[in-house]
């Protein structure tokens, strides 16, 4: 899961890498470019607080003989940094479109998706 993490980091710093050259030389693009870059932003950190959450449940419930009944995977938190970004947008429709960003915060899974989907069939 951490190659795949780290597979994932490395093609959103080369998005964001991207979108940066957009926002610096297509002005009439840089609210589109500034939004996709926030929203990759914000999924760049649920990616990380899940893959955090998923090894603390792992290691509890490894090392306790008597887990705990209920241990979440941080569906608020990562709810919260979405919320976070998609109301910055919001508030500063001048700096931010706000599909963009709200598009943008699916770019994780759906890289980790296809990253996972290549790595399953080059195996078999």
């Amino acid at each position: 899961m951490n190659e795949l993490l780290g597979k994932s980091i490395r093609i959103a710093t080369f998005f964001l890498s991207a979108c940066l050259l957009v926002w610096a030389f297509v002005p009439e693009w840089r609210i589109y470019s500034a939004g996709a870059m926030l929203g990759v932003a914000a999924s760049v950190v649920n990616a990380i607080m899940l893959r955090r959450r998923v090894d603390l449940l792992g290691t509890v419930y490894r090392d306790n003989p008597n887990p705990p009944r209920r241990v979440s995977l941080g569906l608020a938190s990562r709810l919260a940094t979405v919320l976070l970004a998609s109301m910055l947008a919001y508030r500063k429709p001048e700096f931010f479109h706000l599909p963009s960003v709200l598009f943008a915060c699916f770019f994780m899974p759906i890289v980790n998706l296809v990253l996972a989907y290549a790595s399953s069939k080059r195996d078999t």
